[in-house]
């Protein structure tokens, strides 16, 4: 397509810089937030927990399981490999932890650490709710960009095509 005729949003999504800037900004920032949790699993769980909207149990779930996801999505937004799938985890935890905010925010009336960064910083879930609607932008654009955008500069280039064919809805 002639890019006189995209429209903005168009060019944004076939912008290889833009969207390796959007995968190594999310990557990093989920990196960071795994890292932190990792060095306090414990203080993961209790940082849900604060949060007085899911039982123990979940909380202990989450608490346990969210440092592993968001490792493992910062790996692949990273290195370029799954970027979609990984992008839309980055999407659907950042509504959930919007969500999550909000609530304790406006319907509880409470200011509570979110435990966002773990044992690396005391985070309130004031200031990191602004941080959830741009990684949503930045997540969705990430999965709308053409594979050939998405990859440039990534690992997941110099895989066979036959599996990129395959994996195509979630690579």
């Amino acid at each position: 397509m002639d890019t006189k005729k995209k429209g903005w949003i168009g060019k944004c999504i076939g912008n290889r810089y833009l969207i390796l800037s959007f995968r190594l900004v999310l990557g990093l920032i989920f990196l960071l937030s795994s890292i932190g949790k990792f060095v306090d699993l414990q203080g993961s769980v209790d940082a849900v927990y604060g949060f007085n909207i899911f039982p123990l149990a979940f909380a202990r779930f989450s608490g346990l399981v969210v440092p592993f996801i968001e490792g493992l999505m910062a790996l692949a937004l990273l290195f370029g490999v799954v970027t979609r799938l990984a992008a839309l985890g980055a999407s659907i935890m950042s509504i959930a932890f919007f969500l999550v905010k909000a609530h304790v925010l406006l319907i509880q009336g409470r200011q509570v650490d979110c435990g966002c960064f773990g044992a690396l910083m005391s985070t309130m879930a004031s200031v990191t709710i602004y941080m959830d609607i741009p990684m949503l932008i930045m997540g969705l654009v990430i999965i709308a960009a053409p594979a050939s955008v998405r990859h440039w500069a990534a690992f997941g280039k110099w895989l066979p095509q036959v599996w990129k064919d395959k994996l195509d809805l979630i690579w």
